[in-house]
């Protein structure tokens, strides 16, 4: 796109005083309007202006709902996480004898980093558990019921849910931005050309030159 030197507040703020003072000062809009800058070709640049201004708005959203909905999936994992590793390790405890047990519910295994091997770990261990009653009944011992399992197993399966709602905001935030940076791209184009044609249009009222932050033809 584009450079822009400023900052987007102070890029926003010079391109309405340019398009504000060109189009209600009169000697100004004279001038421009024999050089083909008429009220219609400036209302192009004010609507390219509040385009650019509204995806930027709805850049920002984006990317504010992108953290929470990051934030949310963090929390959620560790939440879980918590659970997992407890049970996993109250598990190895109960099955030190039982290798068809540690293999099936994957104890001999170390627990993932990444999400999606953690989580296909994790949905296993309690599918696994909530089928075998006999395990069931041996984890009993140490206060892990059924209904903690499911809740357990509710959780893991949240996080799920939660990190393909974070990965739709991220494309929806990556989205936001291309199109923010179309529309400034556009407006960018359209004030290089005025600020050409203007100086030219203006040459002889330094000013009002002046009134639109543009300085004499170099």
């Amino acid at each position: 796109m584009s450079v822009i030197t400023t900052s987007f507040s102070d890029f926003f703020a010079g391109a309405n005083v340019v398009l504000t003072n060109a189009q209600t000062q009169p000697d100004i809009a004279a001038a421009l309007d024999a050089f083909g800058y008429d009220a219609a070709a400036l209302q192009q640049g004010q609507e390219l202006l509040t385009t650019a201004r509204t995806l930027y708005d709805a850049q920002i959203r984006e990317y504010s709902e992108q953290h929470a909905a990051t934030q949310a999936f963090k929390e959620a994992v560790n939440q879980a996480d918590k659970s997992y590793a407890a049970h996993r390790q109250l598990a190895k405890v109960a099955f030190k004898t039982d290798a068809q047990r540690q293999t099936d519910l994957r104890l001999n295994e170390r627990k993932p980093l990444a999400f999606n091997a953690w989580h296909e770990q994790a949905r296993h261990f309690y599918t696994a558990l909530l089928a075998d009653s006999s395990a069931q009944s041996q984890l009993a011992r140490y206060r892990v019921t059924v209904e903690t399992l499911q809740a357990a197993q509710s959780q893991v399966t949240q996080t799920f849910a939660l990190n393909s709602a974070q990965e739709q905001e991220k494309g929806e935030a990556q989205n936001a931005t291309q199109q923010r940076d179309a529309a400034i791209e556009a407006l960018c184009d359209w004030l290089s050309d005025f600020k050409v044609v203007a100086r030219i249009a203006l040459a002889d009222s330094p000013q009002l030159l002046e009134s639109l932050n543009l300085g004499a033809i170099t």
